[in-house]
């Protein structure tokens, strides 16, 4: 029971990450990234390499501390509660499952923003 209702709460942590990514990508990130890397004289720029570096960057940022924060509820809680053995490997391959899923969002999330 207890596997069940990690994988089920590491299933609603991936959508929540993805949701949150997609939203600070949208709104938050902004307020980070200079507006010279967007405008040039009033207009939007035609070149907006920096501009996708700099999102890119940001977003990997997030996603590598959201998944720190994953592992480590998962280390506890398959330490504590479901009293595994081998728990640090098991959040492991979660966390390396989880940067998997949320890199391949963020690689979408640029290419479609961009294209």
């Amino acid at each position: 029971m207890s596997y069940i209702l990690c994988g089920l709460y590491n299933l609603i942590y991936q959508i929540a990450t993805i949701a949150f990514l997609f939203f600070a990508n949208t709104y938050l990130n902004s307020f980070l990234i200079p507006d010279s890397l967007k405008w040039r004289d009033g207009k939007l720029r035609e070149d907006l390499v920096g501009l996708a570096t700099a999102q890119t960057i940001i977003l990997l940022i997030e996603a590598a501390l959201l998944m720190l924060v994953i592992f480590y509820i998962n280390k506890r809680f398959l330490f504590g509660v479901a009293k595994t053995d081998n728990s640090n490997n098991i959040a492991l391959w979660t966390a390396g499952v989880y940067g998997f899923i949320t890199v391949a969002f963020i690689v979408f999330l640029i290419y479609t923003a961009f294209k």
